[in-house]
């Protein structure tokens, strides 16, 4: 028969470690600190976990258990005693721990970028020192004067509100950005002395002040990290809230001060001081999804210490158990409400966070070069969001068994769903933005100047066609109609008389002859000169843009429109579409056009696709500027009428209007194109920002 294997020999604990109490956690049980100083960490444990440390040199899981049942009324398990066992191990609490392998400079910095700490100076004597001097300002006395300064200076800066906004406008230009940066820099030092002072009025050491880079841009920190021996956490709250009530405090009185001032560089540096202490608290500061002030505060205002992991296990038991029918025991000892509450903050972190990651991308991308800005994408997206699901999918894997079937067919049913509409190749319409205007236009001019003899219309009247709009009369036309007809009937009478003269009559009678006709032909153009001055419309419509200032009598000059007519059953409209769509579509194929104000859609058919794309736009309306839905190139003078996108052109026409477009109006526009699915849409939108963005598209 063989020997049973070895047990693994029992594990020391490291000798710098120490216990602190801690008060009690939410359920009323104890609690203590398991302090690691090398590392300068903690570790909050229970009563269980502090009654196995009492008990270490037992040095065996099962007498362990049996002892501490004797001794209490608890009742552990050797399979709880070796779960903490090993939990000691991972964290590095005990001599016989295997230490983590170095990691690489370059997972150094994939880990780090967004956060590093650079250590500057050891402050301990210098705040001990003067923190005699500043202990007035923790008083009851100073705080109600700040509140009272707050809200005096708010309501001041209120009704000196035109100067504010004369002040925030100077403070875009060179001088106002390095005012803003200097004020920046001092109000953040003085946040960071306000924790320092705070942590040394309850005796925590400050170990260290210094220099951290958020995303490489410069900011002070101060190392308050011992305070967690504090047993009560209302010490521990007044020290993570000293900062931001430090800034508040500054805001408030370099506002009330402000108001009062004399013009000149004091003002202007209590201006920058207050307006930064103010947005900056509120706006960064405040915030508890990232590791700030706010997320310090919330965690020791609830007196529940690593607030982020722990609510981060909440959602993942909610996720196992909703999504896969997955029981996993409640991470700790809360009620219902307060679970729900964790379970909530912990996806509104990791929203806030991946929408924080993507946007600090964007700016390095935009401020820095793009393919940085894009390799911090990828890397973002792949350690904040690809490698937590991979993890928790090899968990689902490794309790497969635990899968219940029903769980599992409820949401990969919809999945399911979604995939099919993602993929299959549904959809063929599109629809784009365009303006809708009126198929026929006829301008009205007079063919030369003219007298207006009678207005036969008006504004906005229905006209048919062959309708009288307008008659004139021109002196010209009628003085070359009366010359022509006087020589005609002279020739007349001359070729007449020809014979009788002399023996060349005859050939005098043939040329007067030719001459009158030919003044007879330019008797009759001078008469159809003078039809053209009774103007007509050539198809029904509506009149418009009639020249009001024009009465009977009055001179019309060549050049003038004197009147539109618009309308009659055809229409057109200039449709924008993107590139991709403008792949998808042919002539001929159907449009359906929507006018904004119209109830009845228009039907019609693409009669022109651009091949190019636009370089202005066709309409003003369309610019977004002038409340169209096409934004204009920030770059390009806006009376270019530049678009921001890439944008082509397509034409549809269409007949049987029954009330008739007289103006351009803006239209929805849905077109029939080639069937194409989403996620095609999306991967190609993808890889064509991609092959942009890198310069792998371009030629050469």
């Amino acid at each position: 028969m063989g020997s049973m294997p070895a047990a693994p020999p029992w594990p020391a604990l490291r000798d710098e470690l120490s216990i602190h109490p801690v008060g009690r956690n939410r359920d009323g049980s104890p609690a203590w600190h398991l302090s690691d100083p090398v590392r300068n960490q903690f570790f909050r444990i229970g009563w269980l976990e502090f009654e196995i440390l009492r008990h270490w040199a037992l040095c065996d899981p099962g007498r362990i258990a049996e002892a501490i049942a004797a001794t209490t009324t608890l009742v552990p398990e050797a399979g709880d005693v070796l779960d903490f066992v090993q939990f000691l191990q991972q964290q590095q609490l005990t001599r016989a721990a295997m230490p983590k392998r170095q990691a690489s400079v370059l997972h150094w910095l994939l880990q780090n970028y967004l956060f590093i700490r650079i250590p500057l100076i050891r402050p301990e004597r210098f705040l001990r020192r003067v923190l005699p001097y500043v202990r007035w300002m923790f008083g009851a006395r100073f705080l109600v004067a700040t509140l009272l300064a707050a809200v005096l200076g708010l309501l001041l800066a209120a009704r000196q509100w035109d100067a504010v906004q004369a002040n925030l406008r100077g403070a875009m230009s060179w001088d106002g950005v390095v005012a803003f940066a200097g004020a920046l820099v001092f109000s953040k030092c003085w946040h960071e002395f306000g924790h320092a002072f705070m942590a040394t009025r309850f005796g925590v050491r400050v170990g260290h002040m210094g220099m951290a880079l958020l995303v490489m841009l410069p900011m002070a920190y101060t190392d308050t990290g011992e305070s967690w021996k504090l047993e009560r956490s209302r010490r521990r709250l007044a020290i993570a809230s000293a900062g931001v009530m430090a800034e508040l405090v500054l805001a408030a009185w370099c506002t009330l001060l402000w108001s009062f001032a004399p013009e000149g560089n004091f003002k202007n540096a209590l201006f920058f001081l207050g307006t930064t202490a103010w947005v900056l608290t509120v706006a960064v500061n405040a915030s508890p999804f990232m590791r700030f002030d706010g997320y310090f505060i919330l965690a020791d205002a609830l007196d529940y210490p690593g607030l982020h992991e722990r609510a981060g296990r909440w959602a993942k038991r909610w996720v196992r158990r909703g999504l896969l029918g997955i029981e996993d025991p409640r991470p700790d000892a809360v009620s219902p409400r307060f679970a729900g509450f964790l379970t909530a903050f912990a996806f509104a972190t990791w929203l806030y966070r991946l929408t924080l990651f993507v946007g600090i991308a964007v700016i390095v991308y935009h401020a820095f070069f793009k393919a940085l800005g894009l390799i911090l994408f990828l890397v973002e997206i792949l350690t904040f969001v690809v490698k937590p699901m991979v993890y928790e999918v090899r968990v689902w894997w490794a309790r497969r068994a635990e899968i219940r079937r029903a769980a599992l067919i409820r949401w990969l049913l919809p999945l399911g769903v979604l995939a099919v509409v993602f993929l299959l190749p549904w959809s063929s319409g599109i629809t784009a933005d365009g303006i809708v205007e009126a198929g026929f236009e006829q301008p009205v001019f007079t063919p030369y100047a003219a007298r207006l003899e009678r207005v036969a219309v008006h504004d906005g009247e229905r006209v048919a066609p062959g309708q009288v709009l307008f008659e004139l009369s021109a002196p010209t036309p009628k003085d070359d109609d009366a010359k022509a007809a006087a020589l005609r009937e002279a020739y007349e009478s001359t070729a007449r008389g020809a014979v009788a003269l002399d023996r060349d009559g005859v050939a005098k009678q043939v040329v007067a002859e030719r001459m009158a006709d030919q003044y007879d032909v330019q008797r009759r153009a001078s008469a159809a000169e003078l039809h053209r001055l009774r103007l007509v419309a050539t198809e029904g419509g509506v009149v418009r843009d009639l020249d009001t200032t024009l009465q009977a009598g009055n001179w019309v000059s060549p050049g003038s429109r004197i009147a539109t007519v618009v309308g009659g059953t055809r229409w057109r409209a200039e449709v924008l579409v993107s590139e991709a769509d403008r792949a998808r579509l042919v002539p001929g194929t159907e449009a359906t056009v929507y006018p904004h104000g119209r109830w009845t859609p228009l039907r019609g058919r693409i009669v022109a696709l651009d091949n190019g794309a636009m370089e202005h736009l066709p309409s003003l309306m369309l610019a977004k500027n002038h409340g169209g839905p096409v934004p204009l190139n920030p770059t390009a003078p806006a009376k270019d009428l530049r678009p921001a996108s890439v944008w082509y052109r397509v034409r549809v026409e269409g007949d049987g209007l029954t009330d008739p477009i007289a103006t351009e109006d803006l239209a929805t526009v849905h077109l029939q194109g080639r069937r194409e699915s989403i996620g095609r849409r999306w991967i190609d939108s993808v890889l064509l920002i991609l092959l942009q963005q890198t310069g792998l598209g371009k030629d050469g």
